[in-house]
Parts: structure tokens; C-alpha cells; sequence
């Protein structure tokens, strides 16, 4: 067997330590042809372990609860102002990179209705409860069909706080897609907006308008597992995400309060000071970093800035500061390019793919003073398929395996 490769860019080493994977993988697929390709391993015990130690880090403690404990501390107060400037100083943290004061998160973007300054976690409270009415709780779905306004952050904290999973839909998508969304999680309901409700099949499904503050009538106490038609488990869905179907049906992703709290300990550790205290989130639902963009910064005691996408930045008067942007590397670009007045981001967030190599390339050029971090969403299940590999170099070397 034969490996070419681009010496610029590969070692000997690298090269044969990768052959002797897909030997490995080979070796395993003619042995046992039933088993299936996620049981097969690429590496013998001993270097697996090897490995690990080598570049796995530091050991972290595995989340023991679901995001209910700490969604009962959260305020959102819809400003018609952008966020302030972040604090120069960091946020007093607990060990573990958790805040130790309840945190005080402010979306804003445009002016809200005069409802949408009440209070968020008596309305999400409120709304949870309709929810579970509906028959939401764990192990079941509540589709969101939102404008993107602070009213969307609300809905989030409502169906988690029922205990379900939430199905985001984008009120764009074409209407064989969102009826294909329905079929495939049946949600018990939906939470939508006049704006929104026009693009939702027909069904049987609960609908809950979110821009007619509903359950005033309803106890706006914290929710709890007595009120759940089972206890809330950190194995439970957090969301539910659908591929594009581009290489056939589409499949749904399920990911667990787990793979959440997990996400966003990481991001509090890494985005320590003032980086998730103010955050514009321009990502759609239907991509995981927009976890990473909304719940990061609300479990950290930071500020969310609700945008309808990031490129939207570059219309906004006068100039605008943030903690933190999110984007893959041509949208931070093209967004600070666009814009008229200065623009400002102590931290790039470049999603799941490096940065660029140094200040004047790529979408560091527009901020030369911010750091560049990559992020991605959270951990999906094992059955989750990689993401596709770039397009390989043009080979200008070789390398012969033995045997």
C-alpha cells in the first residue's frame, strides 16, 4: 500500500502513523465484515492509550445535571440599546470557570414590544408550564417557529425548563422542508408568532403564540421535577438539529443537556475576563453553534445581542462594540468590510475551522487587536457523522507501507 502526500505538509512520521490506521481499519473490515464501521478500531489498545495521554489534556469532570439548575437563576431584560461595553475586569468565577453571582444577561438588538421587557423567567416559567400542559417534558419536542427578537431566548428557556427537547424551525424554509421537520420529531407543540405561524403545516400539534403573552394566568415559580411528567435527566434532549439532506433523507441529531453544559463549562473556562459578556448571536437554531452563541454567555452572567444574521452588523448606525463575534472566517470579513462606522470585537469566535495564521490575513485584518478562538457546537452522539475532510493537497511524495 502506497500513501502519497505533500511533504510541505506531512512529516514521515505523521504519514506512517496514518497508515498504520487505515491499516488497522482494513485489517478490521476483512475480519469482521458484519460489525459496523464505528466499532472498528483504528489504533491497537496500547496506542490508543498512548495517545490520550500524549495530547488528551487534562481529564474534565463529565456534567452530573441537566441545565435546569442554573436556568432558574437567569434574567433577561430586552434593551432597545445596544449591550454596554464589557467590563475590563472578569466576573468573580467559582472553580471549574462557573460564575459565583447570579448572572444578569441583556439581549437587545432592535425595540421590543412594550411585553417583552417583563421579566423572562417569569414568562418562560409561565410558558413551561403551558408547554407541559401541552404534554412536553422529557423525552419529547417542542418546535420554536420564531422571528429572531428576544422573544426567541424566551421560548428557549421555556422548553427546556418543561423538560423537552426544542425543534428549531426556520420560518425560510421551504415549505416541504418544515412539513418534513413536523413528520419526522412529531412535537407536541409549537411556539410561533403572528409574523411566523403562515409557514406551519397543519397538525394536530399544540400552537402557542408567543406575541400574545400567553399564561398570564399561570404561577411564575421556578418549574420543578414534580411538576414534569418524569424527572429531568442530564441524559434527556436538549434540541434536536436535521442535516441538509444532501446526500438523501435528512437526519436528525439529538443532543443531550449533557452535551450542552459540557459546551458551555468549556467556553466559561476558555472565554475567561470579558469575552462571553457581551455576544452577538447571528446563527440560526438549526446550526449548533448558536448553543455556543446563546446559552454560553447567558450561563456565564454575559449579555446576548440578538441579530438576524451577522452581515446585519454592518447596516447598524454609528459604531457598536462586542465582547465576542461568532461567524466562519468570509462572513467576519465581509461584515466588517460592509461596515460604515467603526466595529469593534475583543474576540473572534472562527467556527470550527483555524484561524487565520497571523493579524493580516483573512477576518483577523478588520479587528488586528482581537483574538482569534475556534469554536464549535456540542458534543453530538457517537452516530453522528464527521464532518466532510477538505479537498487533500496535490501529492508530491509517496510513502510505501511494509506489508
Amino acid at each position: 500500500m502506497n500513501l502519497d502526500y505533500d511533504p510541505a505538509a506531512f512529516d514521515t512520521g505523521t504519514v506512517e502513523a496514518l497508515g498504520e490506521s487505515l491499516r488497522a481499519l482494513l485489517t478490521g473490515m476483512a475480519d469482521a465484515p458484519d460489525r459496523r464501521l464505528a466499532d472498528l478500531a483504528l489504533l491497537d489498545p496500547a496506542e490508543g492509550r498512548e495517545l490520550v495521554a500524549r495530547l488528551g489534556g487534562r481529564v474534565a469532570e463529565a456534567p452530573h445535571d441537566a441545565l435546569r439548575e442554573r436556568r432558574a437563576r437567569l434574567r433577561l431584560r430586552p434593551r432597545t440599546t445596544p449591550c454596554p461595553r464589557p467590563r475590563t475586569t472578569p466576573c468573580p468565577r467559582r472553580s471549574g470557570g462557573r460564575p459565583s453571582a447570579p448572572p444578569t444577561p441583556r439581549p437587545s438588538a432592535t425595540p421590543t414590544p412594550a411585553s417583552a421587557t417583563a421579566n423572562s423567567t417569569v414568562r418562560s416559567s409561565r410558558l413551561a408550564r403551558l408547554l407541559i400542559a401541552a404534554g412536553a417534558g422529557p423525552e419529547r419536542f417542542v418546535a420554536l417557529c420564531l422571528p429572531r427578537t428576544a422573544d426567541l431566548v424566551v421560548a428557549l428557556l421555556a422548553v427546556l425548563k418543561s423538560g423537552a427537547g426544542y425543534l428549531p424551525v426556520d420560518p425560510q424554509y421551504p415549505a416541504e422542508r418544515v412539513a418534513f421537520l413536523f413528520e419526522d420529531v412529531r412535537p407536541d407543540a409549537v411556539i410561533t408568532a403572528a409574523e411566523t405561524a403562515g409557514r406551519l403545516p397543519e397538525g394536530t400539534y399544540t400552537r402557542i403564540f408567543l406575541d400574545e403573552e400567553p399564561g398570564t394566568d399561570l404561577p411564575d415559580t421556578p418549574v420543578g421535577d414534580t411538576e414534569r411528567h418524569v424527572t429531568l435527566l442530564p441524559a434527556h434532549p436538549a434540541y434536536v438539529i436535521h442535516t441538509s439532506g444532501s446526500t438523501g433523507r435528512p437526519k436528525g441529531v439529538v443532543v443531550s443537556h449533557a452535551s450542552v453544559r459540557a459546551l458551555t463549562d468549556w467556553a466559561a473556562a476558555e472565554f475567561t475576563g470579558h469575552g462571553l459578556e457581551h455576544v452577538v448571536a447571528s446563527t440560526s437554531l438549526n446550526f449548533d453553534v448558536s448553543v455556543f452563541e446563546i446559552f454560553s454567555p447567558l450561563l456565564s452572567g454575559g449579555c446576548v445581542e440578538i441579530v438576524a444574521d451577522l452581515l446585519a452588523l454592518a447596516e447598524r448606525p454609528g459604531s457598536w462594540r462586542a465582547g465576542l463575534l461568532s461567524a466562519v472566517p468570509s462572513a467576519l470579513d465581509r461584515s466588517a468590510r460592509r461596515g460604515r462606522r467603526p466595529a469593534h470585537a475583543d474576540t473572534s469566535s472562527s467556527r470550527g475551522r483555524g484561524c487565520p495564521p497571523g493579524p493580516s490575513a483573512g477576518s483577523a485584518r478588520p479587528w488586528p487587536t482581537a483574538r482569534c478562538a475556534t469554536s464549535t457546537g456540542p458534543p453530538r452522539p457517537p452516530s453522528t457523522p464527521p464532518p466532510s475532510p477538505a479537498t487533500p493537497p496535490t501529492p508530491t511524495a509517496s510513502r510505501r507501507l511494509a506489508g
